[in-house]
C-alpha cells in the first residue's frame, strides 16, 4: 500500500504557482476553516462569510506569485490578511447600502451546551445576549471590530493580528483597548437601562 507523503506548504505553494490544481486545494483544505469562522464571526451572516471566503481564495490564487514565505507568519497569516480585508470590504459595502446584519436566522448556532436545550426561558436570555452583544459591535470602527473578533473570538496573538492587519502591534493593543471600552460602556448601559425599565 503506497500512500503518497505529505508535502510542506512551501512545496504546495510552488506547485500551485506552477497550476498544480491538486496542490491548491491542498492549501485550500488547510486553511479555509479559519478564514470562514474570522468572516463568520465579523460579520454574523453565513452567506456573507461564504462570500467573503471564496473571494478570499481568488484574490489570493491571483496573488500567489507575489507571496514571500519569508513573510511573519507564513502562508496562514498571509491568507488571513487577505480574508481580514475581504471581511473589512465586506462589512463596509453593507454598511454603505444600510443593510443590517439579521441575528435571527439560522446563521448565528445557539451555545452548543445542550443541558439548557429543555429550558426556552434560558435559550430566550443566550440569544438577548448574543444579539446585544452584536449591536454593541455593530458600534466599533470595522477595523475596531476586526482586531477584537480576531483576538478573542479567534484567539490570535497580537504579533499576528498586526501582520494580518498590517498595523503595528501597539495599534493592535489601541484599537482593542478602545474596542473593550467601548463595548463595556454599550453593555453596561443597556443593564441600567433594563434594571430601571418600567
Amino acid at each position: 500500500m503506497n500512500e503518497k507523503p505529505e508535502m510542506d506548504e512551501n512545496t504546495l505553494i510552488r506547485l500551485a504557482r506552477a497550476g498544480d490544481a491538486a496542490a491548491w486545494r491542498s492549501l485550500f483544505d488547510a486553511h479555509h476553516r479559519k478564514v470562514f469562522n474570522t468572516a463568520f464571526r465579523f460579520l454574523a451572516n453565513q452567506s456573507d462569510a461564504e462570500d467573503v471566503l471564496q473571494e478570499t481564495f481568488v484574490r489570493a490564487f491571483r496573488g500567489l506569485d507575489g507571496f514571500d514565505s519569508s513573510f511573519t507568519g507564513g502562508f496562514s497569516s498571509w491568507i488571513g490578511r487577505i480574508g481580514a480585508n475581504c471581511s473589512l470590504d465586506a462589512l463596509r459595502r453593507k454598511k454603505k447600502t444600510r443593510e443590517t446584519v439579521s441575528l435571527e436566522d439560522d446563521a448565528v448556532p445557539l451555545p452548543s451546551d445542550t443541558t439548557h436545550a429543555a429550558d426556552p426561558e434560558r435559550s430566550t436570555g443566550n440569544r438577548e445576549i448574543r444579539a446585544r452583544i452584536e449591536e454593541a459591535l455593530d458600534d466599533l470602527s470595522p477595523k475596531q471590530r476586526l482586531i477584537f473578533t480576531l483576538r478573542h473570538y479567534e484567539g490570535y496573538t497580537t504579533r499576528e493580528i498586526a501582520g494580518m492587519v498590517d498595523v503595528t502591534e501597539g495599534s493592535v493593543k489601541t484599537h482593542l483597548f478602545r474596542a473593550v471600552g467601548a463595548l463595556r460602556r454599550r453593555l453596561n448601559r443597556v443593564v441600567l437601562e433594563d434594571r430601571y425599565e418600567v
